[in-house]
Protein backbone atom coordinates (compact mmCIF):
# COMPACT_ATOMS: atom_id res chain seq x y z
CA UNK A 1 0.00 0.00 0.00
CA UNK A 2 2.86 2.90 0.94
CA UNK A 3 4.57 1.76 -2.76
CA UNK A 4 1.50 2.64 -4.35
CA UNK A 5 0.90 5.88 -2.54
CA UNK A 6 4.54 7.08 -3.38
CA UNK A 7 3.81 6.59 -7.11
CA UNK A 8 1.01 8.63 -7.04
CA UNK A 9 2.23 11.71 -7.04
CA UNK A 10 4.86 10.50 -10.00
CA UNK A 11 1.30 9.35 -12.05
CA UNK A 12 0.56 12.91 -11.32
CA UNK A 13 3.51 14.85 -12.97
CA UNK A 14 2.57 13.39 -16.80
CA UNK A 15 -1.16 13.84 -15.94
CA UNK A 16 -0.43 17.51 -15.34
CA UNK A 17 1.59 18.28 -17.92
CA UNK A 18 -0.48 16.71 -20.84
CA UNK A 19 -3.34 18.79 -19.27
CA UNK A 20 -1.25 21.95 -19.54
CA UNK A 21 -0.22 21.06 -22.69
CA UNK A 22 -3.69 19.95 -24.18
CA UNK A 23 -4.17 23.65 -24.93
CA UNK A 24 -1.61 23.72 -27.59
CA UNK A 25 -3.09 22.47 -31.29
CA UNK A 26 -0.51 20.48 -32.78
CA UNK A 27 -0.23 18.14 -29.26
CA UNK A 28 -4.45 18.08 -29.36
CA UNK A 29 -4.14 17.14 -33.44
CA UNK A 30 -1.42 14.24 -32.43
CA UNK A 31 -3.68 13.34 -29.44
CA UNK A 32 -6.69 12.99 -31.76
CA UNK A 33 -8.73 15.62 -29.52
CA UNK A 34 -10.73 18.57 -31.36
CA UNK A 35 -11.08 19.38 -35.34
CA UNK A 36 -9.66 17.62 -38.41
CA UNK A 37 -7.81 20.38 -40.14
CA UNK A 38 -6.77 21.29 -43.70
CA UNK A 39 -3.50 18.77 -45.13
CA UNK A 40 -3.44 21.24 -48.24
CA UNK A 41 0.57 22.17 -48.68
CA UNK A 42 0.46 22.65 -52.61
CA UNK A 43 -1.80 24.36 -54.83
CA UNK A 44 -0.94 24.49 -58.82
CA UNK A 45 -3.61 26.19 -61.11
CA UNK A 46 -3.00 25.63 -64.96
CA UNK A 47 -5.65 26.87 -68.53
CA UNK A 48 -5.65 25.22 -71.33
CA UNK A 49 -6.16 26.81 -74.45
CA UNK A 50 -9.94 27.57 -74.50
CA UNK A 51 -10.96 27.12 -71.16
CA UNK A 52 -14.00 28.64 -69.48
CA UNK A 53 -15.00 28.97 -73.61
CA UNK A 54 -11.54 31.67 -73.83
CA UNK A 55 -13.02 33.96 -70.81
CA UNK A 56 -10.51 34.68 -68.46
CA UNK A 57 -11.62 32.99 -64.91
CA UNK A 58 -12.01 34.86 -61.46
CA UNK A 59 -10.81 31.95 -59.48
CA UNK A 60 -10.83 32.36 -55.65
CA UNK A 61 -9.22 30.25 -52.86
CA UNK A 62 -10.52 30.38 -49.59
CA UNK A 63 -9.42 29.31 -46.60
CA UNK A 64 -11.85 28.41 -43.65
CA UNK A 65 -11.37 28.93 -39.90
CA UNK A 66 -14.82 28.26 -37.75
CA UNK A 67 -17.35 25.62 -38.22
CA UNK A 68 -20.01 28.77 -38.66
CA UNK A 69 -18.37 30.30 -41.72
CA UNK A 70 -18.23 26.68 -42.82
CA UNK A 71 -22.07 26.34 -42.69
CA UNK A 72 -22.07 29.37 -44.50
CA UNK A 73 -19.72 28.90 -47.83
CA UNK A 74 -21.95 29.25 -50.98
CA UNK A 75 -22.44 25.69 -52.60
CA UNK A 76 -21.28 27.13 -56.56
CA UNK A 77 -19.13 30.13 -57.82
CA UNK A 78 -21.76 32.17 -58.81
CA UNK A 79 -23.41 32.20 -55.66
CA UNK A 80 -20.03 32.64 -53.79
CA UNK A 81 -19.05 35.99 -56.27
CA UNK A 82 -22.63 37.32 -55.68
CA UNK A 83 -22.29 37.42 -51.74
CA UNK A 84 -18.14 37.03 -51.25
CA UNK A 85 -18.43 40.92 -50.00
CA UNK A 86 -21.03 40.63 -47.77
CA UNK A 87 -19.75 37.70 -46.22
CA UNK A 88 -15.84 38.94 -46.45
CA UNK A 89 -17.34 41.53 -43.87
CA UNK A 90 -19.53 39.05 -42.16
CA UNK A 91 -17.42 36.69 -41.34
CA UNK A 92 -14.17 38.64 -40.90
CA UNK A 93 -11.18 36.75 -39.54
CA UNK A 94 -13.40 33.13 -40.00
CA UNK A 95 -12.20 33.04 -43.65
CA UNK A 96 -9.13 34.12 -45.94
CA UNK A 97 -10.00 34.84 -49.57
CA UNK A 98 -7.35 34.58 -52.34
CA UNK A 99 -8.29 35.94 -55.51
CA UNK A 100 -6.75 35.11 -58.51
CA UNK A 101 -7.54 35.70 -62.09
CA UNK A 102 -6.75 33.09 -64.65
CA UNK A 103 -6.10 34.11 -68.28
CA UNK A 104 -6.24 31.88 -70.92
CA UNK A 105 -4.24 29.94 -72.59
CA UNK A 106 -0.91 30.92 -70.65
CA UNK A 107 -1.83 30.84 -66.85
CA UNK A 108 -0.04 28.49 -65.28
CA UNK A 109 1.40 29.52 -61.59
CA UNK A 110 1.20 28.16 -57.46
CA UNK A 111 -0.69 29.72 -55.08
CA UNK A 112 0.84 31.12 -52.63
CA UNK A 113 -1.23 29.73 -49.07
CA UNK A 114 -1.81 31.12 -46.30
CA UNK A 115 1.01 29.66 -43.64
CA UNK A 116 -1.76 28.66 -41.02
CA UNK A 117 -3.98 26.96 -43.54
CA UNK A 118 -2.88 23.98 -42.25
CA UNK A 119 -3.10 24.35 -38.49
CA UNK A 120 -5.49 26.48 -38.33
CA UNK A 121 -8.00 26.11 -41.56
CA UNK A 122 -10.66 23.82 -40.92
CA UNK A 123 -11.63 23.82 -45.12
CA UNK A 124 -10.02 25.02 -48.08
CA UNK A 125 -12.65 25.71 -51.20
CA UNK A 126 -12.20 26.99 -54.76
CA UNK A 127 -14.65 28.91 -56.09
CA UNK A 128 -14.12 30.04 -60.06
CA UNK A 129 -16.76 31.92 -61.83
CA UNK A 130 -17.14 29.90 -64.80
CA UNK A 131 -19.69 30.83 -67.70
CA UNK A 132 -21.70 28.42 -67.51
CA UNK A 133 -25.21 29.70 -66.44
CA UNK A 134 -25.39 27.32 -63.73
CA UNK A 135 -21.83 28.27 -62.52
CA UNK A 136 -19.34 25.47 -61.66
CA UNK A 137 -19.73 23.55 -57.66
CA UNK A 138 -17.81 24.96 -54.75
CA UNK A 139 -14.17 22.39 -54.80
CA UNK A 140 -13.32 21.06 -51.86
CA UNK A 141 -9.57 20.92 -51.43
CA UNK A 142 -9.13 20.55 -47.65
CA UNK A 143 -8.19 16.83 -47.52
CA UNK A 144 -5.51 16.96 -50.94
CA UNK A 145 -1.53 17.31 -49.83
CA UNK A 146 -1.05 18.64 -53.59
CA UNK A 147 -3.71 18.97 -56.09
CA UNK A 148 -3.53 20.45 -59.39
CA UNK A 149 -6.62 22.96 -61.02
CA UNK A 150 -6.63 22.70 -64.56
CA UNK A 151 -9.16 24.79 -66.31
CA UNK A 152 -10.97 23.56 -69.37
CA UNK A 153 -12.77 24.85 -72.09
CA UNK A 154 -16.41 23.42 -70.38
CA UNK A 155 -14.93 22.14 -66.93
CA UNK A 156 -12.27 21.79 -64.43
CA UNK A 157 -10.09 18.86 -63.75
CA UNK A 158 -9.06 18.52 -60.05
CA UNK A 159 -6.01 16.30 -60.15
CA UNK A 160 -3.39 14.99 -57.41
CA UNK A 161 -0.23 15.16 -57.54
Amino acid sequence: MNGLRRCQPLLLVPLLALWLLSGCGSIKRKLGIGPEYAVLRNLSVSAEAGANLGNSTQLDIVVIYSSTAVARMPKTGPDWFRQRDALEKELGKDIGVLSQEVDTPSASFVVKLPRDTRKKGLAVYAFANYAAPEGWPVIALTSYKKVALRMQATSIALVEQ
